[in-house]
Parts: structure tokens; sequence; C-alpha cells
């Protein structure tokens, strides 16, 4: 962590700026595709199109859930933040990829674009498969479940005797854990990490930090409710207030239900391991998003989002209920019923109400986790 923090000394004086200038490809003119397979609870393939100089297009897509146009800024917002704050990071950027969701349906021709995370003759391990092929009586990697819209626990990760015998790699975790926690990330789970590996598998480093697009802030556009609801959530699982009885015993599973009730405070175990066992971690993260407050402050107008031209400007957060049921359950009878129930653009995005709400809610988050870190 601390090559990563000198290497960023010389980006903070002169930072990059926030643009919302989308990039456009042509699909045809790709130079490859990454096809990677995504190893996890959810398997499946992705063929993601490459362009000169290893620029990965990510789309947005049909079938994931709560997607909305806001997901491609939170991409944009959250790389630019982290890379002139806190560590080096992939920036991404909005951008069109004509020709794509013609040739595949369930991704869309727009999302952002970015460069790969890993250089030729390299490849990439996420958490899931490292204790799969590496277990640890720590870490009881066959309870894990992937959910989005829910919070990790990651005291019993840091806790593994790789993680003990490799200070360094920890270190570089612990930063990326306490980001995912300021950026109010609910789906950063163990297949979102990764390390990166040489040919003969030997771990090189800590990737960095990718997939932005579930931060709170940026969620329900269309729906004040629901995303003051699930700010509620995030700040409940920071401060950590216990579980009460019965709490969530709408969740019929109880698997699902204890999940639950772990994610309903693991964020500030996570806080509270952190500062007590990286110091020096924490004191650079508290050094930097004071930073970060102060200019969301006084520099307000320089984090704000945009309408970008050509870019769609409506949110429906619920459309992709229709894309599950066409492209991941392959049920044309359920998606004709969900194109009647939520069918439609949705609703016009006020990005003036969402930049007023970003920047209350991330300094909201700020002063709340340096209550608990100092």
């Amino acid at each position: 962590m601390r090559q990563q923090e000198n290497k960023k000394e010389n980006f903070r004086e002169n930072p990059t700026k926030l643009t919302w200038i989308p990039k456009v490809y042509n699909y045809a003119e790709r130079t490859g595709n990454l096809k990677a397979e995504a190893v996890g609870v959810v398997s499946g393939e992705k063929h993601f199109p490459v362009f000169e100089d290893r620029m990965v297009f990510k789309p947005l897509t049909k079938s994931k859930p709560f997607s909305t146009p806001l997901f491609a800024c939170a991409e944009v917002f959250w790389s630019w933040v982290i890379d002139t704050y806190f560590v080096p990071a992939p920036l991404y950027q909005l951008a069109f990829c004509r020709g794509y969701e013609a040739e595949c349906e369930k991704y869309y021709d727009y999302g952002t674009v970015s460069p790969m995370i890993y250089e030729e003759g390299e490849h990439l391990l996420n958490l899931l498969e490292f204790f799969r092929t590496y277990p640890d009586e720590k870490v009881q990697i066959d309870d894990y479940l992937n959910y989005c819209q829910m919070f990790y626990d990651y005291t019993e990760i840091l806790e593994a005797d790789y993680f003990q015998t490799h200070r360094g790699i920890a270190e570089d975790l612990a930063m990326q854990i306490l980001i995912s926690v300021l950026k109010g990330d609910q789906n950063y789970h163990y297949e979102n990490i990764a390390f990166v590996c040489d040919a003969s598998g030997q771990i090189l480093r800590l990737a960095p930090m990718i997939d932005h697009e579930f931060s709170t802030c940026f969620m329900f556009p269309d729906n004040l409710s629901r995303h003051n609801y699930w700010f509620g959530e995030l700040q409940r699982s920071i401060e950590g207030k216990p579980v009460q009885p019965d709490e969530y015993k709408d969740f019929p599973n109880e698997k699902e239900r204890r999940l639950m009730e772990k994610s309903a405070t693991c964020l500030h175990r996570n806080l509270v391991y952190i500062k007590e066992h990286y110091p020096e971690v924490t004191a650079s993260f508290l050094k930097n998003v004071s930073r970060l407050k102060r200019d969301l402050l006084q520099k307000r107008e320089s984090f704000f989002i945009r309408k970008a031209k050509d870019y769609p400007g409506h949110a429906n957060s619920d459309a992709y209920r229709i894309g599950k049921a066409r492209y991941k359950d392959h049920d044309e009878e359920k998606a004709a019923a969900f194109e009647k129930q939520y069918g439609g653009e949705g609703k016009e995005i006020s990005f003036d109400l969402m930049n007023c709400l970003i920047n209350y809610e991330v300094q909201e988050i700020i002063e709340q986790m340096e209550r608990i870190l100092r």
C-alpha cells in the first residue's frame, strides 16, 4: 500500500477532471473480445469487446438487478474519486458500442469503457476461487452466497493465513474495504476482489478496484422512497446497531435470513477490525477522505454528474425483471407479463436532485466513518 500511496502523490497535485463525454466505438472495429468465465455462485461467460489500447467496453445489462443509466455514472464517478483521492484505479468513461446490442441482445449498446486491469500473460483469481483452491479453516467459504443489495463481512478473510503472512497485500485489501464502505457498495462480494497472477499461478498483487455500479447513492433515481430506504440500510450497517429478534422474519429461507442479519451490522465490524489491525491504512484513509470531504463542500460542481449527449436520461429500476425472465430464465410468457407491468423507458432522471443527494450522502457516510475510525 505504501508503494501505491507514493505513486499517487504525483497525481494528486494535478488530478484529471471528471468527464461526461462518451467515447464512441463500433463493434465491428474491435480488436478482440475479453473472454472471461465468471467463476462464482452464478457462473457464466462474458465476451466484452476490446478496442485499441486494451480498452474494454462494459455494457449495461438488461438482466442486472435495478440497473439504470446511473450505474454507468457510478462507475465513472467512483473510479475518478478513488484514483484522485486514494489509490490508483482504472478510470471508467461513458461509452457507446454501436452494433453490440444487435449482436448480443441481452446487452445494451451503451455502458462504460475502461482499461484492462492485467497485462499479457497474467490472469485474475478471485477470493472465492482462491479459498476453494486453498481452504482456510478461518474462512467458511462454503457458506458464501452472492447477493446484490447485501454487505459482506471481511474480518474472516483478513484473518486467513494468506493475509496474515502477506502484510502488504492485506493492507491493500483493507484500503479497498474502507473505500467500498465509503461508496456504499451493495455488491462488494468475494468475487469482486481478485489477485493478479502470472502464467504459473503465482500471485503478483491485488487487482485494482473495479465494478462500482451498485453504489447506494446512485441507485433508484426513479423512486426516492426506495433510494432513502437503502441509504438507511447502509447507514445502519455502518453504525452496527444490533439486530432485533424477528427483525428479518419476512425472509422465509433461514440461510438467507441469517445472511441478511449479518449484513445489517457487518460494515461496522469491518471498520472496527481495520482500525484495530491496520492503523497506518486507517490513518491514510482518514487523511484522504478529509480532503475529499473538504472538496465536496468547496468544489461541489466538480463532482456533479451530467446528462451526456445521446446517452439515456431515463431510469426504470424494475425493467431488469423483463430481461431476467427473457435472457436468464428463458421464459417468454413471464417476460411478456413483465413487459406490460414494467415496460417503458421509466422516469426522467433529475440530475439536479441526484447531485444534491450524492453530495449530501457521501458527506454523511464520511462523517459516520470518521466517528468510528477516529
